[in-house]
């Protein structure tokens, strides 16, 4: 006997198969052409440095010899891309798009000091990028990025008010301590 199946579960796998058709390849083609991107950018500054093609033959270059490859992961929201970063011997050349010891874009720092801010745990956060960008995020590292957070809110604690304020709205949080005498 054949099931029925509501309309309702119908319009649903066909969203699934909708996102996964489009929406899937959508991403993975973005990832793929940043991926190129990034690696013909580091590629072009090393042709630039050098002054001369791969594999032409002249006098002795001034500007040393290439040396291959590098691989380096950066994490973005279209996933992790494994970059290929050209380099000589004396030097890398990594592309003008990322700082030198940059592991994640920006809007992925952002996303994590976001998370944390809306009171998910530090362990959690990790989690919570994990199911968005592919790559987990330790605990160490949210500590790490939230820091500068803590430098903003000393710094609105140690602000000066005036007596100009018609209105002064607080807000706070009560946090429970546990203390080794039991109180």
């Amino acid at each position: 006997m054949a099931k029925i199946i509501s309309i309702d579960e119908q319009f649903q796998h066909f969203l699934t198969d909708l996102k996964d058709s489009f929406w899937g390849d959508l991403e993975a083609k973005t990832r793929l052409v940043w991926k190129q991107f990034l690696e013909a950018e580091s590629k072009w500054m090393r042709h630039l440095y050098m002054g001369y093609e791969s594999y032409e033959r002249g006098p002795r270059p001034t500007a040393g010899y290439r040396n291959g490859y590098y691989e380096r992961d950066f994490v973005t929201r279209f996933g992790t891309l494994r970059l290929r970063i050209a380099r000589t011997r004396e030097k890398s050349f990594l592309s003008a798009g990322l700082d030198k010891f940059q592991r994640r874009a920006p809007e992925v720092a952002i996303l994590i000091r976001e998370a944390f801010l809306r009171v998910i745990s530090t362990r959690q956060v990790g989690r919570v990028v994990a199911t968005l960008t592919g790559e987990p995020v330790s605990a160490q590292t949210v500590s790490n990025l939230t820091r500068d957070l803590d430098h903003a809110v000393r710094q609105f604690h140690q602000a000066k008010l005036n007596d100009e304020w018609a209105y002064l709205f607080l807000d706070g949080v009560n946090l429970k301590v546990r203390r080794p005498a039991g109180r």
